[in-house]
């Protein structure tokens, strides 16, 4: 399908009735008369339908539970039971006179309250630290999600528009490479062309041919994969303008960024708090040394109504009890766990050390990224101009017989070249603004209000 066609499609599709009222209830549109969703747009439905982001929100509302567990297990506990057991009896044999023979059916009945608080428990205090931590980390890695949201929207969107542009131009390559070799057939067969150049305007048109049915299949998938995150496919996507405002990065020192990221970094935070849960989980493991002591008091009623060696019986009972537990051997299960968890701690201390670097590498490079990128867009724009121009010549020279067919041919694709870099460049500027905030661990929804202003409409 050509992209004229494509394009056709979807601007049909988005003025259905239906769909614009769709559109017009779930989001806040900056025009009504827009057709061509916008990077804000995709957000706002990609907060409601990516399932990446909707399974971290469910998450972190469940990681959030562990605190009140771990408090539970400090906080008493009140049970009530109640038990009702019917006897059959017969005395077989008996030292007493009296009860030596007989048989008897009764039944017990038994209830009551049994209250237990722990007086100390080192385990159980590590443990309802170690909620805390967790929870703290839970909430970090919520907020991570929300970041990733916004970057991994922000490269699926640009990477539709990159793809979309990257064909434009190879598109008009090819277009280009058709009229050059319908020219060099009919100069051929009217016997005032080589064939040298027909074949080589021929290799020339396929290759560009070649590269457009890659470019269309790519688009194809780069539009999948922005339907994976709106869970559905999306319209017409606003176009990133042709001046944008190109500016380094404040701070301009890639350092302070390095340390900013250091600090930061959500991804990194939360490894550290996970540290911070590794190291907790070794103190409450050796806690498995350590006696517990706890108040355990109950109230209990037992009645029985009878038996062969008496009547029956209502009994109230009450009993407070102080129970100390001092474990002495567990066949060396808990100094085994407790060394399991020093390990553990040392392979996230690894992690943590890991991450950090990665954090710092992903930042110094974002920021050499974006003045490369300012660098190259003025660069390939100024080739883009140079090569137009000498298209301009060359193409004149070869309808006076001064330049050959080849040489135009060799402008032309260069020129397809230059223009796709720079389609290239343009928007490796705008992600890698965004992927230094990310590293910096400081990408918010105004980071992308300022985006969006770069797109059109």
């Amino acid at each position: 399908m050509r992209l004229d066609s494509v394009k056709a499609t979807i601007n049909k599709k988005m003025t259905r009735p239906a769909a614009l009222l769709i559109i017009s209830g779930l989001l806040t549109v900056s025009s009504p008369l827009s057709y061509a969703q916008n990077l804000i747009e995709v957000m706002r439905i990609g907060a409601k339908q990516d399932a990446k982001y909707l399974s971290a929100t469910h998450k972190y509302l469940a990681d959030q539970e562990i605190i009140g567990q771990s408090r539970a297990d400090l906080l008493p506990t009140l049970d009530f039971q109640y038990e009702y057991k019917l006897t059959d009896q017969s005395i077989n044999e008996s030292d007493n006179d009296v009860f030596a023979s007989g048989s008897d059916r009764y039944d017990t009945t038994t209830y009551g309250l049994s209250l237990t608080q722990s007086v100390f428990d080192y385990t159980r205090w590590q443990r309802y630290s170690q909620s805390k931590i967790s929870a703290n980390r839970a909430e970090i890695e919520f907020n991570l999600a929300k970041q990733e949201l916004l970057l991994r929207l922000s490269e699926a969107y640009f990477l539709v528009l990159e793809r979309g542009d990257q064909l434009e131009t190879v598109h008009s390559e090819k277009k280009a490479m058709s009229r050059h070799l319908d020219v060099s057939e009919k100069k051929s067969k009217s016997g005032v062309g080589r064939k040298e150049d027909v074949e080589e305007a021929r290799a020339k048109y396929l290759n560009a041919l070649s590269k457009e049915v890659e470019l269309k299949s790519r688009l194809m998938d780069s539009r999948y994969a922005l339907r994976e995150s709106l869970g559905s496919m999306p319209g017409e996507l606003a176009r990133l303008r042709p001046e944008i405002d190109l500016q380094l990065p404040v701070p301009t020192d890639p350092e302070i960024w390095v340390s900013k990221s250091a600090k930061n970094n959500l991804e990194l935070q939360a490894i550290k708090l996970s540290l911070e849960e590794a190291q907790r989980e070794v103190k409450a493991l050796r806690g498995g040394h350590y006696p517990t002591l706890d108040l355990v008091a109950s109230a209990e009623n037992t009645n029985t109504d009878g038996s062969v060696f008496g009547g029956g019986s209502d009994i109230d009972e009450i009993n407070v009890m102080l129970q100390l537990k001092i474990p002495l051997y567990s066949g060396g299960k808990t100094s085994s766990k407790l060394r399991q968890g020093a390990e553990k701690r040392n392979s996230v201390m690894q992690d943590r050390n890991d991450k950090q670097r990665i954090v710092e590498r992903s930042a110094h490079d974002a920021y050499h990224r974006i003045g490369e990128a300012i660098e190259q867009i003025n660069a390939l724009t100024q080739s883009v101009k140079a090569q137009e121009s000498l298209l301009k010549s060359r193409d004149s020279g070869y309808r006076v017989g001064q330049n050959s067919l080849v040489q135009v041919l060799d402008v032309e694709q260069d020129l397809s070249h230059a223009r796709q870099a720079l389609t290239k460049a343009r928007y490796n500027y705008v992600l890698n603004v965004l992927r230094l905030k990310f590293a910096a661990g400081d990408l918010q929804e105004a980071d992308i209000s300022t985006i969006n202003g770069w797109l059109e409409g």
